[in-house]
């Protein structure tokens, strides 16, 4: 018998993937005491059970850590068989190197408190950066979603009467590469077509730019792994709309979303906004959302 159980977040994800699955939904036991300590510990039997923690870290992240700690923990030694980690998305990924002086890489000391714990592998989605797996010594896996975007879009191009030939994908920077290149193969071989940040002078402010005649008269697609605030997207829609892109549509694995972001996605003109539901959260209904489940049952 295996057992899936869930911490404190991705609880609709949890529930459906037990029922297809036919596995038992476990429980969790929480409690908070009065000094501000908590305890969390599994309210089900799982001695000899092949055990699966599914756990996003996105709202109240440090609690949500340690919780999940403690969940390992208990899980472990209450007997489990094996212990599979299910990250769907890994908070503090977009601190993987220092960028001013004196920063931490908060990223690398978030995986090694995590390698402390006891489980068997971890298994994750669309890393912001891939010197990430390098911070883990526990195997770790990093799967694209490139399959259900791919799938996503090929509905909606054939739904919008929209010919491959006269869209690119767009990587919003140089980071997003890969992803990109990813999409335009399954695709069936998109131009792909990257922004450049540059610094004019070195106290100058970053600004985005990109070659206009690759994407004039052209439905642009831009691909990302999180999106936050949404201000690198409003640039960017911003950018390509002045050279003359007929449509902007966005595509993101993670939707963090914060800072009233879909509005001002919406204010740039962002035609069509798709995310995963790596993070379970309440989304706004003109946002599409695709459901990681069926990436999650391969794992399984």
């Amino acid at each position: 018998m295996s057992t899936i159980i869930f911490s404190r977040s991705n609880k609709k994800l949890a529930a459906e993937l037990a029922d297809s699955l036919h596995y038992e939904l476990g429980r969790i036991y929480t409690k908070h005491f009065a000094d501000g300590e908590i305890m969390v510990k599994s309210g089900s039997d799982v001695k000899g059970k092949d055990v699966v923690i599914i756990q996003s870290t996105s709202k109240d992240v440090q609690e949500e850590l340690f919780s999940l700690l403690l969940l390992l923990d208990s899980v472990k030694r209450s007997g489990a068989r094996s212990i599979k980690l299910v990250m769907p998305y890994f908070a503090y990924s977009r601190q993987e190197r220092v960028s001013w002086t004196n920063e931490p890489v908060s990223c690398e000391v978030v995986a090694k408190i995590i390698d402390t714990a006891d489980f068997d592998n971890l298994f994750t989605f669309d890393l912001h950066h891939p010197i990430i797996e390098t911070f883990f010594k526990h195997p770790i896996y990093n799967l694209p979603t490139t399959q259900i975007f791919c799938q996503y879009y090929q509905n909606y191009f054939s739904s919008h009467k929209i010919n491959h030939k006269d869209v690119v994908i767009i990587s919003p920077d140089h980071g997003s590469n890969t992803r990109a290149n990813m999409l335009s193969k399954a695709l069936g071989g998109i131009d792909v077509v990257i922004m450049d940040k540059v610094r004019p002078t070195p106290n100058a402010a970053e600004h985005l730019e990109i070659d206009g005649q690759k994407v004039q008269g052209k439905t642009c697609l831009i691909i990302d792994d999180i999106i936050d605030t949404g201000g690198t997207i409003v640039s960017a829609a911003n950018l390509l709309y002045s050279h003359g892109a007929t449509s902007v549509l966005v595509g993101a694995s993670h939707a963090v979303l914060s800072n009233h972001a879909y509005s001002k996605l919406k204010a740039a003109k962002v035609v069509d906004l798709v995310v995963t539901n790596s993070i379970e959260k309440k989304i706004n209904k003109n946002i599409n959302v695709i459901d990681i489940k069926p990436l999650v049952e391969d794992i399984i």
